[in-house]
């Protein structure tokens, strides 16, 4: 085995960090990028006629998986072709339509998910569960020749990459398999397959994780007759595959724990019956990215052993799209990026009542959560609650408070904790005595805030909305709430509350001068003369003020002449048989604008006026005028 010094001073830091990678997988690609000595297994391509496609047959084509969807001719085309639905929904040109015809449906709702193909394109050959096994962890580390690379002086850690590989070869304590995207399909009628079913039993006997993740299989049946020849299989990854299931096979698997069906698009139906009938046992199922919604069918068998459901990057707008699934004994659910917007809908609610009774973790990060009264809901529902996450929805963005004045996501928070009377963690933080104390103490607050600026007719409609509100008041008692009793009254800060519309009226030479002001009031007096007298070109002490109100004395008259106080009898006599002892009428008495002088000095006008609007008489000043 030779052996090559290399100067560390001229080695990139890049390349001296790939030496120390130790994962199998990523280890030999980037030896053979960097030119060492590996076995490199090179994807054969074979072309195929139109004789060889059938409906929903996988194929590869430059590493990019499709399923075939349509065989035949296409309108305005020579020849045959090939509708094929991408798994990736952004390589394609369609939908399956072109030139106005619909050929095939895609099960993604994307766009751009199909594509029109020759059949006899240069296809990437499938490989054999075997034969993808031997690829990425035998052969591709097997080659035990490689230049072994020494760094000032020192060995690489290429010897530890090499022992890894021969520990790989055997895949003695090897324990989870990852082939991915490895073009895996598992014949089940040629006798090679028989036989390699047997080698995969003896070999992969120690295997608890599988993740066979975007491959070529065309059947459930074809995964499970693989996944029976490991018999400690725990968890297994399907996700990105697109299988057909179907109900024609009996085999079951009893021994997996941890499911994942993300990104196949199978329905919700099919996952049921899949979980149901196949893979009994499932404790956690991860379903993700199967754009599955709230107006899907729901029809199947309820999960009763499922305790963690992951629905993320769906289309649901409520939790009870996630009914059909959930048995008595889930205990956590999560709905990221989904479209959430409500907790529950009226006719789910029996339904749901039961289904929720256990829950304790609920993630609902990145969704359309816009209403407080979301968490009330949440709380009535999932009693059990005690662990939430709600980042990311647009509820925390734009928050106002009762008053109309902008909300931090902080306060946001604190209201949604005071919401919650049990949860123990809030978006992974454990919520204290103290925080909880702080948070109930500004909700009872911002609910006294509301009832005070609305009239007491609305109390009770707007308590509805606020369940806790009789719980707070006895834990923390009730606040003051300093209610406005005009529903349209002004707020007294404002500058158009502080002023008076006042209207003058100077009568000289039988002429009569009207004009109206409006003056702040908190102007005295002598301000207010000052303010006439300028507009009347006169000394303001040479003018006096006199305020008209829109109340009126009586006047009584006598015939004996005499104004002054009538006295009133002890005796409960009438205001008529009074008048009569006192020989006058009461119909005869008359009534005058009660008015009120205003005396120059330091007192402010609002003191003389109540409301916004005055009418003052200005008049000289004459000799009997005395102040």
């Amino acid at each position: 085995m030779q052996s090559k010094i290399v100067d560390e001073a001229k080695v990139p830091f890049s390349r001296c960090r790939l030496w120390r990678i130790m994962d199998l997988r990523h280890t030999s690609d980037v030896f053979e990028q960097r030119g060492f000595q590996t076995r490199h297994l090179r994807a054969r391509t074979h072309e195929m006629t139109s004789s060889d496609h059938h409906l929903n047959q996988r194929l590869s084509l430059k590493n990019q998986t499709c399923t075939v969807r349509y065989v035949g001719p296409v309108v305005d085309k020579a020849g045959e072709w090939l509708g094929v639905e991408w798994d990736d929904p952004t390589r394609g040109k369609h939908n399956g339509e072109h030139a106005g015809t619909k050929y095939f449906e895609c099960l993604s709702s994307s766009g751009t998910a199909a594509s029109f193909l020759r059949p006899n394109q240069q296809w990437d050959e499938s490989r054999t569960f075997l034969q993808a096994l031997r690829a990425k962890y035998v052969e591709r580390g097997s080659n035990s020749n490689s230049e072994i690379v020494y760094i000032s002086g020192k060995q690489a850690e290429e010897i530890g990459f090499d022992k890894f590989a021969k520990r790989q070869a055997a895949l003695r304590g090897i324990h989870v398999l990852v082939l991915d995207r490895m073009r895996i399909r598992h014949p089940l009628t040629p006798k090679d397959a028989v036989d390699d079913r047997e080698k995969i039993s003896e070999v992969c006997a120690g295997i608890t994780d599988l993740d066979i993740r975007y491959n070529l299989f065309e059947s459930f049946e074809e995964i499970i007759d693989l996944c029976a020849r490991l018999p400690k299989l725990r968890s297994l990854t399907l996700d990105g595959n697109r299988f057909t299931v179907s109900g024609d096979y009996s085999a079951r698997l009893t021994g997996i724990r941890n499911l994942s069906v993300s990104n196949t698009l199978l329905g919700r139906f099919e996952v049921s019956s899949l979980v149901s009938h196949h893979i009994s046992g499932v404790g956690t199922l991860v379903a993700t990215n199967n754009e599955w919604r709230d107006t899907d069918s729901i029809t199947g068998t309820i999960l009763p052993d499922v305790h963690t459901l992951d629905l993320s990057d769906n289309c649901f707008t409520s939790l009870s799209g996630t009914r059909g699934f959930l048995g008595g004994d889930v205990r956590s659910i999560i709905l990221k990026n989904n479209m959430i917007t409500e907790v529950i809908e009226e006719a789910a609610m029996p339904v749901q009542s039961s289904a929720f009774s256990k829950l304790e973790e609920l993630d609902l990060s990145r969704n359309s959560i816009t209403s407080l009264n979301f968490f009330d809901d949440l709380s009535k529902h999932f009693p059990a609650l005690r662990h939430l996450r709600v980042t990311g929805n647009p509820l925390y963005n734009e928050m106002k408070s009762a008053d109309n004045k902008p909300l931090t996501s902080d306060d946001g928070y604190m209201l949604t904790i005071a919401r919650l009377p049990h949860i123990d963690t809030l978006n992974y933080s454990k919520v204290t005595d103290k925080e909880r104390l702080n948070a109930e103490a500004y909700y009872l607050k911002q609910i006294a805030i509301e009832l005070s600026l609305a009239p007491k007719t609305c109390e009770q409609s707007i308590l509805q909305n606020h369940p806790r509100w009789n719980y707070l008041c006895e834990e923390y008692g009730p606040p003051d709430i300093a209610r406005k009793t005009d529903q349209n009254a002004e707020d007294p800060n404002i500058i158009a509350a502080r002023l008076l519309t006042v209207e003058f009226q100077y009568a000289v030479d039988d002429k009569v001068l009207n004009w109206t002001e409006e003056l702040p009031k908190s102007l005295n007096i002598y301000t207010v003369l000052g303010v006439v007298g300028k507009r009347l070109g006169a000394m303001p002490l040479s003018l006096n003020l006199t305020l008209e109100t829109d109340e009126r004395d009586p006047i009584g008259q006598h015939k004996d002449g005499y104004s002054g106080p009538q006295w009133c009898e002890s005796d409960a006599e009438s205001d008529e048989e009074l008048g009569a002892k006192e020989g006058g009428d009461s119909g005869d008495a008359e009534w005058i604008q009660r008015t009120v002088k205003l005396i120059p000095g330091t007192r402010t006008l609002g003191t003389y006026i109540e409301g916004r609007e005055a009418r003052i008489r200005v008049g000289r000043q004459t000799k009997d005028d005395l102040y």
